[in-house]
């Protein structure tokens, strides 16, 4: 292994200084980090644009819906135009006429010269369209570009625009080192993403600004292990080309359509969630294939208008007790709730009464000593609380971090460390970050590789991590079609300060059966109990009154 460094060279490929916004933050936060841009490469093509009527004797008319839709009206925050002048005022720079060869650009021998002769690490390319040819390889870790798609179900583009228009649940977004095959480069770090189908505008800023991070993922894991991980592209995806008139007008029928009933659904189908338990193991309970057959009782809600959800259980000498989220569609927030197994799981006892919402009430015991560390986002704090068994109460003891909206946190001591998994609300579907300490209450330090992991199917957490068959396992939410779709597994393969390593395990659907069948997003055990959750959807005036207020206030 190679000598590691604090920070990376790097330049850039652009037509002009003037880019998107997307591509000025991408820029932008690799230099915020410590990496250094040395070189920009710019584009200085002045071939003669051709005359108005060769203009439009070659034109494209099947397609001048899109291209005067995409040119003219179509404004996403993402593609702002952007002056980098800010960024790179004593930047060195190269212009390049680059020469055309059908749809592929290539560069002389004389530019290529001086790119090698600046060292990089890695270019990213902006601009300059399709490069193949020796280009490829003037940088150390070669010419770095986005593809927002997934390649091995879309190639070709625009972004995320098929994804949408074919209700593809998932819209991928990769980044890769470009080879002389057309979107099917060297796989450098993959993103996934749940697709925003009521809204192509709003799905494309998440694609743009969700991506812009994955350059600095690189350029973290090249610091720190020295090696760059490549994944070979084996697509045969076929390269899609921009929508003809007919499918420019099915999507504006599908934008306003969906836009529609997303509001209607919004506000006519609310989510009921329920606790439901079973006596299993966990080990069991997942190699099970009939979960029916686990004799799996449910709690018995008091109202219509409110719900039970994110079970956690824990045993003790005097009892086992199920603590829970009771959600109130009439006030607007949940707060935490206890049943014990000496009253059956019958009587629910109100553990908290804040003004802010409260859920995800992680508890575990460390020295004797019951702790619960439950989601507050609205207090920008998390905080640790005692479990009083007598009294059925919690007490403060200490407030472990904040500064930000922390969703679901999720602690793991591992080699005498603490591992706190978490998402921010800002992202907390996508975007998983770790933080550790060598002490429970802190102070909690950011692992190296945050987010340590971007992908709607398995990054915000779904309970405890236990231990399958001597495998450490992290349970994780499945959103990519809707909130609490399931839940995946993942095997821890590797966690310190600074590597976070995991691979595929299984997953976990609703249960099919019950009531609850359309959606499960928190598992948790005992040992002998198995304790989780289960959606359906139901209509509460109430509920419907929330909704409403919500999107009056947005």
């Amino acid at each position: 292994m190679e000598n590691r460094r604090k920070s990376l060279r790097f330049g850039i490929m652009l037509n002009s200084l003037t880019v998107e916004h997307w591509q000025y933050e991408t820029i932008k936060l690799l230099m915020d980090n410590g990496m250094k841009l040395s070189l920009i490469i710019q584009n200085n093509d002045n071939t003669p644009s051709p005359s108005f009527l060769e203009k439009i004797k070659n034109y494209p008319f099947r397609k001048i819906i899109f291209r005067c839709w995409n040119r003219f009206i179509f404004k996403p925050r993402s593609k702002y135009p952007a002056d980098l002048t800010d960024l790179t005022c004593d930047i060195h720079t190269i212009f390049c006429k680059p020469k055309m060869k059908g749809i592929s650009t290539y560069f002389d021998e004389v530019d290529i010269q001086e790119i090698r002769n600046q060292n990089l690490d890695f270019i990213l390319r902006f601009g300059f369209d399709i490069v193949r040819g020796e280009v490829l390889n003037t940088a150390k870790y070669g010419i770095w570009s986005f593809h927002h798609d997934d390649e091995r179900i879309i190639r070709g583009g625009p972004p995320g625009f098929w994804e949408f228009m074919k209700k593809i649940p998932n819209n991928g977004v990769i980044l890769q080192r470009l080879t002389n095959s057309l979107d099917k480069g060297i796989i450098l770090k993959r993103l996934n993403f749940k697709t925003i189908l009521h809204s192509y505008k709003a799905h494309l800023d998440q694609l743009y600004f969700g991506g812009e991070i994955l350059p600095l993922q690189v350029c973290k894991e090249l610091i720190n292990t020295g090696i760059l991980k490549e994944e070979p592209s084996t697509s045969e995806a076929p390269i899609i080309h921009p929508p003809t008139n007919l499918k420019m007008l099915q999507y504006f029928w599908k934008s306003i359509w969906r836009r529609i009933m997303f509001h209607i659904n919004d506000l006519f189908r609310q989510e009921d969630w329920n606790v439901g338990f079973c006596e299993s193991s966990i080990e069991n309970f997942i190699d099970c294939k009939d979960k029916e057959s686990l004799d799996i009782k449910w709690l018995k809600k008091p109202k219509r208008n409110c719900y039970f959800a994110d079970p956690f259980i824990i045993k003790t000498k005097k009892d086992t007790y199920i603590f829970f989220e009771w959600y109130s569609y009439p006030r607007g927030k949940a707060d935490l709730a206890v049943a014990l197994k000496s009253e059956n799981f019958e009587k629910y006892h109100k553990l908290t009464n804040f003004k802010e919402h409260r859920s995800y009430p992680y508890v575990f015991e460390h020295d004797d000593v019951i702790y619960c560390l439950p989601e507050a986002n609205q207090t920008k704090q998390l905080t640790l609380y005692r479990f009083n068994e007598e009294k059925i109460t919690f007490e403060k003891d200490s407030v472990i971090m904040e500064g930000f909206p922390i969703v679901d946190a999720t602690l793991h001591h591992h080699d005498n460390k603490w591992f706190l998994y978490l998402v921010n609300q800002k992202n907390s579907h996508t975007h998983l970050e770790i933080y550790y300490s060598d002490e429970l209450r802190g102070k909690y330090i950011s692992h190296d590789l945050n987010p340590v992991m971007i992908d709607c199917s398995k990054a915000r957490p779904a309970g405890k991590l236990f231990t399958y068959k001597g495998k450490t396992i992290r349970p994780s939410q499945n959103c990519t079609e809707h909130y609490g779709q399931s839940i995946t597994l993942e095997e821890i393969d590797s966690l310190t300060e600074n590597i976070f390593k995991t691979k595929a395990f299984g997953n976990i659907m609703p249960i099919e059966d019950s009531d609850y069948n359309k959606g499960i997003h928190t598992i948790n055990s005992d040992g002998d109990m198995v304790v989780f959750d289960g959606k359906r959807f139901i209509f509460t005036f109430s509920g419907f009154k929330q909704q409403l207020k919500q999107k009056i206030h947005k």
